[in-house]
């Protein structure tokens, strides 16, 4: 038979070292500019990335599917197709049709890999900056990740007419993903 004592002793030491416990594994609280960052990046639903074949392409590919992993993003793959003025939109353009979508499945076979949702379009406009932006728009994601040929830093234009565009008139995070020049296509 146990003394009334030792067991309250017993269930108090109990609780004490369960309040303990709870109190060292909780996360240090974070400044709050820290926090709003972090909560910033855990909201993004959906991520887009122009791809149209290249290597520094699918490396975007991955950069984004690595953001959007922990929340399960849904990952938008769009390849644009520039039309000439001279053309209209609908007209057919077989090779660039066929080159569009092999990008976007070798793109997707990249999402698939990171158990994620690829959602596959092909735009056609004009200019691949404008037909970026209206799919953007429309399918409203959170974050457009680019990427940018290596060698492109070392040209006067750091950037091209279509990074351009993004950073200029998007109304939604942009990160510009330009790897190391031994990369090449």
């Amino acid at each position: 038979m146990q003394h009334p004592y030792a067991v309250f002793i017993t269930a108090v030491a109990l609780i004490l070292l369960i309040a303990l416990i709870w109190a060292l594994r909780r996360p240090p609280k974070l400044p709050v500019e820290v926090a709003e960052a972090r909560a910033s990046v855990s909201g993004l639903r959906r991520i887009l990335v122009p791809v149209r074949g290249f290597r520094h392409e699918e490396r975007a590919v991955e950069l984004a599917c690595r953001l959007g992993r922990e929340q399960k993003s849904q990952i938008v793959l769009v390849s644009v197709i520039e039309v000439p003025l001279t053309l209209s939109l609908g007209s057919a353009m077989p090779q660039e049709e066929e080159r569009a979508q092999e990008a976007l499945r070798r793109s997707a076979e990249l999402v698939k890999a990171h158990k994620l949702e690829a959602v596959m379009r092909v735009e056609r406009d004009r200019d691949a900056g404008r037909g970026i932006l209206r799919a953007a728009s429309e399918l409203s994601v959170d974050l457009v990740v680019i990427g940018v040929h290596p060698a492109r830093g070392f040209a006067v234009d750091a950037v091209g007419p279509t990074t351009e565009a993004l950073l200029r008139k998007a109304n939604f995070e942009v990160i510009v993903d330009r790897p190391a020049t031994a990369l090449a296509d």
